[in-house]
């Protein structure tokens, strides 16, 4: 019984040791594509149902400002599952912005799968004090595609 124990502890420490099975294995979703180095404009005059952008990122970003511009377009509707629902509020004293222009300076994957996307927006409302300034996008995959989870403001 004695000469068992020590061959029992060799077992658990090895059985620790050893890689974990990829059907229970964690990993961090993908940072998708993006251009640091370009500008995106929506504005009221031209809201577009259609995503003509090559990121994914930009996409759900822009889906999420379309709805903000307008909650009532074409699309806002059907893809409500992938935009915040505050986004959809209704009252006239939130001044909803008519243009909305931001860059992408930076994406940081979060161990939970998401991903923060951190940019900079200017706009011409007041709209929670969420479009002008530093402007951090959590995003998520929801059904293999991006979605804005929720969005935040951060002071320079």
């Amino acid at each position: 019984m004695i000469r068992l124990l020590p061959f029992c502890c060799l077992l658990v420490l090895l059985n620790a040791c050893k890689p974990a099975d990829s059907d229970t294995k964690e990993t961090a979703a993908a940072a998708p594509a993006f251009s640091d180095a370009e500008t995106y404009t929506l504005s009221a005059d031209n809201l577009s149902p259609d995503c003509k952008q090559d990121s994914e990122i930009v996409c759900a970003i822009n889906l999420s400002l379309t709805c903000t511009i307008n909650p009532d377009f074409s699309g806002c509707a059907e893809n409500k599952a992938y935009i915040p629902d505050f986004i959809f509020m209704q009252d006239d004293s939130l001044r909803r912005p008519a243009t909305v222009t931001y860059r992408i300076n930076k994406l940081k994957p979060l161990d939970d799968g998401t991903v923060e996307v951190y940019t900079t927006s200017t706009c011409d409302g007041v709209w929670f004090g969420l479009c002008n300034g530093n402007i951090i996008y959590t995003m998520k995959t929801i059904d293999g595609r991006w979605a804005v989870k929720d969005l935040y403001a951060v002071e320079n």
